[in-house]
């Protein structure tokens, strides 16, 4: 059964003992050894971690468990207030769901819409551009209800990952709110960033690795160069417009355009940089906040490059568990296979000629935004590479062009080096390469080399972390994420603590990006918080 559909399934109840929930399927004793095993493992180090006595919930959604212990803020949250002057809508239900390659979701409407933006506000440079919005409603949508603004960043369009949410549990929220996906400028339903030849585009996508020589920085560098000035010269005088900064300002368009006092705001992954930036610079005009698998804010390309890795190689250890606890086609060491492909690859010999970024890339985006239920998606997997391993390249080519489409195009090789600081150089890289290499046998080498991407673009000030939130903060993450890592949520923690505001976590065990998407389990407390501002009593645990 689908992930999405976990909500609908009828599933025993755990039991609850001492204020903790028994995993189902579970003897009581297991279950909580299991429970302490895993506490114990995420409150070690110094960052913050689970509560000390968190909520374990089912894929069929937490259940209530006590009174909220955490205090509102002073005067409780603003209400999440419905447009006073709304957008120019036109029904795109099918169109969306198409283009999302999913079903649509029975009795869900899809509108969308753009409105303009300043193209530099904050440098002064002139002109405008459309940024593409898509909202969601169902016939149980209280007509007057304020909406979920919705963002994704520049992990991929927030059009794309919108139906994906709702074709699994994230229809439950339009109960009670519509949702409102916002593209970042440069991607998917906004003005369009085409700036780079099909020769760059596709050596970087390569990284340069068919190229003579034996310096695969500097012959990719030769390339980032070229793209470099090709995309600076095509957004002039916006070149400095595609960051975090930029974002949250188009985000406070809209709210301005609306009307209202306060949004209600949602991002993952990259998103997650974009609204904490927008609190930041507004914090009286947030009335929720909900940060889901965050990339930190202010974090070193290093760093992210190397969480990213981290959370590629443990979402590989953990698709192999489940390829060898079903048998699947990859046979008795599914690793070990993935690792026979990739090695192939790196010796110029992969199948059908393949790069071994291309490989890497369509593996962690598959893992990343999977496309069935865990079970299915891994069988697809597996399938698509034990075909490649015995001539058949079809499937797996399929898995390469979603991973170009989905995270490969210009607009977010615009908007990712934009955000990018602190960046490392050349020589740097080439001891990243190395060690990165050893370290991260399947994905390390790849993930430094794909630091190169950004050398040449223009430096850009980070955004600052919020001084103060005047909301406490629903975080969310994921145990095995290939897109970002894990580590963010820590740091995010930490983060929202020097602002002097509350958070609660919740917690998927799971393979992808965003436990909210990809995690029935996760929407309840999601809702529970839309609805009324406060924060779970604890944390959630929810199994994969």
């Amino acid at each position: 059964m689908p992930a999405g559909n976990g909500s609908q399934a009828t599933e025993p109840k755990p039991e609850y003992r001492a204020g903790m929930a028994t995993v189902v399927g579970m003897s009581r004793h297991a279950a909580i050894a299991t429970s302490l095993i895993v506490v114990t493992g995420l409150l070690a180090g110094c960052a913050p971690g689970l509560a000390a006595n968190p909520r374990f919930a089912t894929n069929s959604g937490a259940r209530p468990q006590g009174k909220a212990t955490t205090a509102k803020p002073p005067g409780g949250p603003p209400p999440i207030a419905a447009p006073k002057n709304d957008l120019s809508w036109h029904d795109c239900t099918s169109k969306e769901f198409g283009d999302a390659a999913v079903p649509a979701a029975p009795g869900v409407n899809l509108d969308c819409a753009s409105y303009d933006a300043d193209l530099d506000p904050v440098n002064g440079a002139a002109g405008t551009l459309s940024i593409g919005v898509v909202r969601a409603r169902s016939a149980q949508t209280p007509a007057d209800a304020g909406p979920l603004v919705f963002t994704t960043g520049s992990d991929l369009p927030s059009s794309l990952q919108l139906p994906v949410w709702l074709a699994r549990a994230g229809a439950d929220v339009l109960r009670s709110h519509p949702i409102v996906a916002i593209d970042r400028r440069g991607i998917g339903m906004s003005t369009p960033v085409d700036c780079l030849d099909q020769f760059d585009r596709q050596e970087i996508r390569d990284q340069s690795q068919f190229e003579s020589g034996n310096d695969p920085v500097a012959n990719l560098a030769d390339i980032v160069q070229n793209a470099t000035t090709s995309c600076t010269d095509t957004i002039a005088p916006g070149d400095s417009a595609y960051d975090d900064t930029h974002a949250a300002t188009d985000i406070e368009r809209l709210r301005s355009t609306w009307d209202v006092p306060a949004l209600a705001l949602m991002g993952i992954g990259n998103g997650a940089q974009v609204a904490l930036s927008y609190a930041s610079s507004h914090p009286d005009k947030v009335a929720r906040l909900v940060l889901d698998s965050p990339i930190a804010l202010g974090v070193g390309a290093e760093a992210a490059a190397e969480q990213q890795v981290k959370g590629q190689q443990a979402a590989l250890d953990a698709f192999a568990a489940q390829c060898a606890a079903m048998n699947c086609p990859l046979g008795p060491d599914p690793k070990g296979a993935v690792n026979s492909l990739i090695s192939d690859a790196r010796a110029g010999h992969g199948p059908a000629g393949v790069s071994v970024a291309s490989l890497a890339n369509a593996i962690g985006t598959a893992l990343g935004y999977p496309t069935g239920d865990r079970v299915s998606t891994t069988n697809d997997v597996a399938t698509a590479l034990a075909n490649a391993r015995s001539g058949d390249t079809n499937l797996l080519t399929g898995l390469i062009n979603r991973a170009e489409g989905t995270i490969g195009t210009d607009g977010q090789f615009v908007n990712s080096c934009s955000d990018a600081i602190n960046r490392p150089t050349p020589d740097r890289i080439r001891e990243l390469v190395v060690a990165w290499g050893k370290l991260y046998p399947q994905f390390g080498t790849v993930g430094a080399l794909n630091l190169v991407k950004c050398v040449s673009w223009p430096s850009a000030t980070p955004p600052q972390p919020p001084k103060k939130l005047k909301v406490n903060v629903l975080l969310m993450g994921v145990q095995n994420d290939a897109i970002v890592g894990s580590e963010g949520v820590l740091a995010t923690a930490a983060l929202i603590i020097n602002a002097t505001a509350a958070s609660k976590r919740v917690m998927w065990q799971g393979i992808g990006h965003g436990a909210s998407i990809y995690s029935s389990c996760a929407v309840p407390p999601l809702i529970g918080y839309l609805d009324s501002g406060q924060l779970p009593s604890t944390d959630t645990y929810c199994p994969a």
